[in-house]
C-alpha cells in the first residue's frame, strides 16, 4: 500500500499558519480577560446570602442547594412593592432608540451632502468636523449644563411630564452630533463609484431618490455598526444623565444611574441583587450585538476606504 505523503508547506504558508495561531492565543487570552467579570456577575446572581459571604471567591455556587433566582425577581418586585428598575429600563430603551434614530439618519445625511452633494467651503467643513472631532467631549460639559438649567429655569419645567421631556431632550440631543460616526459613514459613501450616482442623476433622479434607492442599501453594513456603537455609548451613558437628573424622581432616572443606587449601603444592599440588575442591564447590549455582530467587518472594511 503506497503512502500518501504530506505535502510540504512553503514559507509564507507557514509564516501564515504561525500567524494565526500566535493571533488565536493572543485572542482567546483577551476574552478571558474580558469575559470573566461577565461569567462572575451570572454566577453571583445566583448565590445565596451564605454562599456569597462565605465562598466569594467561587464563580458559581458552592453547591446545588447554594442555587437561586429570587433575586431576579427583585427586578420587578422587592419587598412587596413595585421595584423602580423596570421604570428605569423602559427610559434607557426608549431615549437610547430614539439617539440611534436621530443619530443615524443626521449622521447619513451630512455624510451624502460631503460626498455627492456640490457646495461651497466643503474643504473648510471637512476641516471642522476634523477640528471638532479633537476636542474633548467633557470640555462641553460646563456650557451644556449652563444651558440646559438657564433655560429649565426660565421656563419653569420644575416637574411634569413637560419636564421629563425637557431633561430627556437634553439626555437624546447631545448624543447625536458625535464626529466619528459622521467619519465612518462618509468613508463608506467615498467607497461607492461615482458612476453610479451619475448615472441615476442623468436619468432624472433627484437627490432624495439617489439617497433612498441607490446609496441607502449599500449602507447596510456601515448602518449596523453605527447603531451597535450608538446604541452601547447611548445605553452605558452615566456622567451626563447623573448631572441632568441630579435631584429629579427616582422613576425618572436612567438604567444605569438607577443601577448605582443598589451597591453598598442603598435600599438593596446586597450582592445578589445588584448582579442580577446588571444582568437585565445587559440583555438589550447583547440583542443589538447578536443582530449586528455579522456585518461589523463589512461595516468596518467599507469605512476604511479613503477619498
Amino acid at each position: 500500500m503506497i503512502k500518501k505523503q504530506k505535502r510540504v508547506l512553503s514559507k509564507s504558508e507557514r509564516e501564515r499558519r504561525k500567524n494565526k495561531i500566535v493571533a488565536f492565543c493572543v485572542m482567546a487570552v483577551a476574552a478571558v480577560f474580558f469575559g470573566f467579570p461577565f461569567l462572575y456577575m451570572l454566577g453571583s446572581s445566583v448565590k445565596s446570602d451564605l454562599d456569597l459571604q462565605l465562598h466569594p471567591e467561587l464563580i458559581f455556587p458552592s453547591s446545588f442547594s447554594e442555587w437561586t433566582f429570587e433575586r431576579y425577581t427583585g427586578f420587578f418586585m422587592y419587598a412587596g412593592k413595585i421595584a423602580t428598575l423596570p421604570l428605569a429600563f423602559l427610559n434607557s430603551l426608549w431615549s437610547t432608540a430614539a439617539n440611534v434614530l436621530l443619530t443615524v439618519a443626521l449622521d447619513l445625511l451630512v455624510a451624502y451632502a460631503v460626498i455627492f452633494v456640490r457646495f461651497k467651503f466643503k474643504k473648510v467643513f471637512m476641516k471642522f468636523l476634523y477640528l471638532w472631532m479633537a476636542i474633548p467631549g467633557v470640555i462641553a460639559t460646563a456650557p451644556m449644563f449652563a444651558m440646559y438649567a438657564t433655560i429649565k429655569n426660565a421656563l419653569g419645567l420644575h416637574e411634569g411630564v413637560g419636564a421629563y421631556l425637557y431633561i430627556y431632550l437634553w439626555l437624546i440631543v447631545p448624543g447625536t452630533t458625535g464626529i466619528f460616526n459622521v467619519l465612518l459613514m462618509r468613508n463608506m459613501f467615498a467607497s461607492i463609484p461615482m458612476e453610479i450616482v451619475e448615472s441615476a442623476r442623468s436619468d432624472g433622479a433627484s437627490n432624495m431618490q439617489i439617497f433612498r434607492r441607490v446609496v441607502l442599501p449599500l449602507a447596510r453594513s456601515t448602518i449596523l455598526l453605527i447603531v451597535l456603537f450608538t446604541f452601547n455609548g447611548s445605553w452605558n451613558s452615566l456622567a451626563w444623565p447623573l448631572l441632568v437628573l441630579s435631584g429629579e424622581s427616582k422613576t425618572w432616572e436612567t438604567l444605569t444611574l438607577a443601577l448605582t443606587g443598589y451597591t453598598g449601603s442603598s435600599n438593596w444592599g446586597q450582592v445578589g441583587y445588584s448582579m442580577a440588575s446588571s444582568v437585565f442591564a445587559l440583555i438589550p447590549t447583547l440583542i443589538v450585538f447578536l443582530f449586528t455582530q455579522s456585518k461589523m467587518i463589512d461595516g468596518l472594511s467599507s469605512t476604511g476606504v479613503k477619498k
